[in-house]
């Protein structure tokens, strides 16, 4: 089981780290050129700027089981 989180614009990304960590489940982040992040604790994927980018993005990455925010 992994979290994924949509982290364009996503107001929870410190607690959904916070709660992962505590039960030492990966976290990846997704976002867009035009919201770049950085992380001391999760994957951060960044792919192109575009309409519906890191949604199409998830929809390629994610796995029956795991938790997408």
């Amino acid at each position: 089981m992994q979290i994924f989180a949509d982290a364009d614009a996503c107001p929870v990304v410190g607690i959904v780290e916070k709660v992962a960590k505590e039960h030492n489940l990966p976290v990846t982040l997704l976002c867009d050129t035009n919201h770049v992040l950085s992380s001391d604790y999760s994957e951060v994927i960044v792919v192109g700027a575009g309409a519906d980018a890191v949604d199409y993005k998830l929809i390629s990455i994610c796995h029956k089981g795991d938790i997408v925010v």
